[in-house]
């Protein structure tokens, strides 16, 4: 199964360069909100804080960071850190969840630069695409249909802990707590994150699309 993963990921590898990084450990907070009077949590998501390739809540994935930050006056500053490298981000909190846009900037391309390429979600509110809440445990998200999963192997320097991925879901990434649990995850391990990367969609859902019955 992480044969697979390695092969979708060298078709892309602009999309894997930066995409498996645990955000509730990558998102270290370098500033507060950037008013000492800013609300503490953006306004309510109608309908819940939904999460899709196209759309967070009610941010456009695709939008320009000064158009999220009016949509949502408790935006804040912070890092994207991880495995030796950083990039500035910003954070969104919701009540129940985070949000946080980030431009790499690992590869050159079209996106510019005040525009994010990849987003990352955490909290018990988060809701997938078609409204359930976001799976707690890999045996909840497996119970959706095909799940492609990681070995849990910190033997790399550069391993930043277990993924998975849902061809219900192809372009969701799924990051896993492997902590203390062996190479084949159980289905106890738990989901602590999601990342959405907005710029190689098609990658991942080809892959699912080839191993379709």
């Amino acid at each position: 199964m992480r044969q697979l993963t390695i092969a979708a990921c060298a078709i892309a590898a602009a999309a894997c360069a930066h995409s498996d990084r645990p955000p509730n450990a990558a998102t270290s907070t370098h500033a507060g909100a950037r008013t000492s009077n800013a609300p503490p949590h953006c306004p309510p998501a109608p309908g819940g804080i939904v999460v899709s390739i196209d759309k967070l809540a009610y941010f456009p994935a695709h939008a320009r960071i000064a158009e999220l930050e009016r949509l949502c006056p408790a935006a804040g500053d912070t890092l994207y850190d991880a495995v030796g490298w950083q990039a500035a981000a910003t954070k969104f909190p919701f009540a129940g969840a985070m949000l946080v846009a980030i431009h790499s900037g690992s590869q050159p391309d079209s996106i510019p630069k005040d525009e994010p390429d990849m987003w990352t979600a955490s909290g018990d509110s988060v809701r997938l695409p078609d409204g359930q809440l976001l799976p707690r445990t890999l045996g909840a998200l497996r119970a959706l249909g095909q799940v492609s999963v990681d070995e849990n192997d910190a033997s790399g320097d550069d391993w930043d802990g277990p993924d998975a991925r849902s061809c219900r879901f192809p372009d969701i990434l799924f990051k896993l707590d492997g902590s203390g649990l062996p190479k084949q995850l159980p289905d106890s391990a738990r989901v602590i994150s999601i990342e959405i990367d907005v710029r190689h969609p098609e990658v991942y859902r080809k892959f699912c699309a080839a191993r379709a019955p």
